[in-house]
């Protein structure tokens, strides 16, 4: 298994929502390990569309580079994400950040991500995980990169304490039997549960609708 640093991003729809979709859907070809906070941030190269919502999660993995990116874009088109500008609005964005110390590129991937130094919005939540990992190519830890950024206008909405789409990845992941039936539901379905569940403002009332959740797809399979 191979440690990765994958970023997540969306500004249209119901944003918290398409993060734990998201994230619901890595297992089992990726295993999350942790999810940094999620931070609402300007849009970046393309100025006239809503805010995006971002974080980082670090993830192990037994998929090799290319198949790992085939991977996270059939993720994004399961969930419904249309082409449109560059860096224009999306329903998601699924970006490997580092794949381990290793360096790769080809005519469809580079990894490190080219962009990720000059980005406020990946280096904030990789700072949260792994301050101190080095940059493979610059050999400067994540804290050193955020310094030499303009961070001020991203801006945390969520904590470890109360991290709504953390605590849908946790319960799913931990639970295989459920994660399995919600990920045989159609996406419409599997937001509609999601929706349910992220309406709650307090963890333990979204803890009980997860388990909720759990029990009607294993037993009646009735949705929200």
């Amino acid at each position: 298994m191979t440690q990765v640093f994958l970023g997540l991003g969306t500004n249209l729809s119901e944003r918290m929502v398409n993060l734990a979709q998201a994230l619901s859907l890595l297992p089992p070809a990726v295993t999350v390990l942790r999810c940094s906070p999620v931070y609402e941030t300007p849009p970046w190269g393309f100025a006239d569309q809503p805010a995006f919502l971002n974080l980082v999660c670090e993830a192990e993995t037994d998929l090799q580079p290319l198949a790992l990116l085939e991977r996270l874009k059939a993720l994004e088109q399961k969930m419904g994400r249309e082409k449109t500008v560059r860096y224009g609005p999306r329903l998601i964005d699924l970006d490997i950040l580092f794949y381990a110390d290793q360096v790769y590129k080809d005519e469809r991937l580079e990894i490190p991500h080219p962009r990720l130094t000059e980005r406020a919005f990946v280096l904030a939540p990789l700072a949260d995980l792994a301050p101190d990992f080095k940059h493979p190519l610059t050999q400067k830890t994540i804290r050193a990169l955020l310094a030499q950024v303009d961070a001020t206008s991203v801006i945390p909405v969520t904590n470890g304490d109360d991290h709504p789409p953390a605590e849908v990845s946790h319960f799913l992941q931990s639970n295989a039997p459920v994660r399995q039936l919600y990920q045989r539901l159609p996406p419409s379905h599997q937001r509609a549960w999601l929706k349910y569940v992220l309406e709650a403002r307090k963890p333990a009332t979204r803890q009980r609708r997860l388990e909720k959740m759990a029990a009607q797809l294993i037993g009646e399979g009735k949705q929200p």
